[in-house]
Order: structure tokens, then sequence, then C-alpha cells
């Protein structure tokens, strides 16, 4: 949880550095693939509120793995001639819905979860794709493959820490103030989306 809060609050201009142009080699596309998901707090939060949700259910990870090959996707349909209306609101209330989740603290059926995640994944990795217009294959590749490697660690790390503190005594409140922050990041970025801050 405090880790989720230091990235909440850091600054801005991080991910700017890591995205200031498309990537054009597989070192540079692997370390944008890993960074960009980490230091967008609108992302991270979403990766890690699944992890958590994951770790709630306590059904394997087949969830987070939805998440990761639906953002896979939606990179293939950011570098294609179609676009998703609208995906930085959808961004927005995805990582919303998965804060309120994480609230009400109620297992979801594996198949229902995937599904969930495979639509947040979808609009996350389509919003994550915009940094790679303009750039080649190879770099693509291994930005992909840096993508799914964050994306699936965080995951997996985070359900591993909700499964480890089961009984832990302030476990409720350690999931109410991780599904707050998870839903103000979506908050941010649905006011962001709107246009209202920049």
């Amino acid at each position: 949880m405090a880790v989720l809060l230091a990235f909440l609050t850091m600054p801005a201009r991080a991910q700017t550095l890591i995205e200031e142009e498309p990537p054009r080699t597989f070192a540079e596309g692997f370390i944008q693939g890993v960074g960009l998901p980490v230091f967008g707090v609108y992302h991270l939060a979403a990766m890690i509120g699944i992890g958590i949700l994951v770790g709630i259910a306590a059904r394997g990870i087949l969830p987070v793995l939805a998440f990761g090959a639906a953002a896979i996707v939606g990179v293939a349909i950011q570098l294609s001639p179609y676009e998703i209306p609208a995906g930085g609101t959808f961004v927005a209330l995805t990582t919303m819905l998965i804060g309120i989740l994480i609230l009400i603290r109620r297992p979801i059926s594996p198949k229902v979860a995937s599904a969930i995640f495979a639509v947040a994944g979808l609009v996350h990795g389509y919003s994550l794709g915009a940094v790679l217009i303009g750039a080649d294959a190879v770099p693509i590749v291994a930005y992909v493959a840096g993508l799914l490697v964050a994306q699936t660690a965080l995951g997996v790390a985070s359900c591993a820490i909700v499964l480890g503190v089961t009984r832990w005594p302030a476990q409720r409140t350690a999931l109410v103030i991780a599904g707050c922050l998870v839903m103000l990041a979506g908050g941010v970025a649905a006011i962001q989306a709107a246009g209202l801050i920049t």
C-alpha cells in the first residue's frame, strides 16, 4: 500500500521523460515497456488493484494474465488504423471500477473477473501504446515484452501480498485504503480526460 501511495505522489515529469519519443532500439523499447506502466499512476493503480482483487478471490492469477494479454491487443489497436473512442475516459472508468471492487471486497468468479480485467487491459494497453506511433518493429516487440513483464510482475506481487496478510488484523483497513487510492487515481484520470487539468 505504501508503494502505491508513493507512486501516486510521484512527480508527473518522470513519465514525461520516459515517453518523450518513440523507442529506437530493443533496449529502449523494453525499458519504456517496463517503465511507462509504472510511472503512469493510473496504469500502476489499475495493475496493483487487479492483483489485490485476485488475492481477495484467491482463485489463481488468470485475471492478471487476461489483463496483460488484452493490453497487448490494445497496443495493436493503437498501431492500427482503428481507434478506441474516448480511450482516456475508459482508462479512468476502469481504474475507478477496480477501486470500487476492492472496497466491496467480495470475491467475483474468475470468468467475470477475467472479462472485466480484459476490458480494462484493452483500454490501458491502447493508452500505453501511443508512444509507439512511428516506432520500428523491433522496439515495438521489445516494448510489448517489457509491458507484459511489468504488468504480470506487479499483478502477481500484489496478489501474493494480499494472500500473505489474510490474517493480519489491519487487513480490512489496508484494503479500504488501497481501494480509495485506486479510485483516487481513476478520478484524477477522469478529470484529465475531461480536460480540466493537464
